[in-house]
């Protein structure tokens, strides 16, 4: 019968033997490893980035498409829309018999986009009462001191229509002080 290896022997073997025979395997094999592991870590790397490129290369395509042949189609359709709601917007106006103060701006008018010209309205500030529109044309874009130089010489009924107007809107200490100093006594 073979001889038993003893206690020690199978102490030796499990706790000097096995760990130097796994350090030299490991001193002989790791390099062949080593490049095994990289290369195939590259590999997946490799074929995440091809993917990610082919999905972005894919979605600027669609993008471009997108904007060359889906932007005119969108102007257009916005257009026909505001087209059909201005045409309804009149209709109602005209059923009610006009509203003071809102009046279409003139296709072509200035600083419009020709082809939003048609649909453009425009509100006409009106005096207090809603009457009759001011006397100055584009009041509301106006600054103050644009104002002031439009007052001298109105006459003191267009003059109250605007200080009432601005008193109740903007409230611009320049033009109601202005308009204040016009409407002083002479002498």
């Amino acid at each position: 019968m073979p001889d038993e290896p003893s206690g020690t022997d199978r102490a030796l073997d499990l706790l000097v033997y096995g760990p130097i025979g796994l350090a030299a395997y490991l001193r002989d094999t790791a390099p062949s490893f080593l490049k095994l592991f990289v290369s195939r870590g590259r590999a997946i790397v490799d074929g995440q980035r091809k993917s990610v490129e082919g999905q972005l290369g894919q979605a600027r395509v669609v993008g471009q498409f997108a904007s060359v042949e889906g932007a005119p189609r969108v102007r257009r359709a916005v257009i026909d829309a505001l087209g059909a709601a201005r045409a309804r917007t009149e209709d109602a106006l005209e059923y009610l018999g006009g509203v003071a103060g809102v009046t279409p701006t003139p296709a072509g008018a200035p600083d419009t986009d020709p082809d939003l010209a048609p649909l453009a309205f425009r509100v006409v500030p009106q005096d207090q009462d809603g009457g009759a529109p001011l006397p100055i044309r584009d009041y509301d874009e106006l600054s103050a001191s644009q104002v002031v130089e439009r007052l001298e010489g109105l006459p003191r009924d267009e003059l109250d229509a605007i200080r009432a107007y601005e008193a109740t809107h903007r409230a611009r200490n320049t033009v109601l002080g202005k308009i204040e100093q016009l409407q002083r006594p002479v002498g």
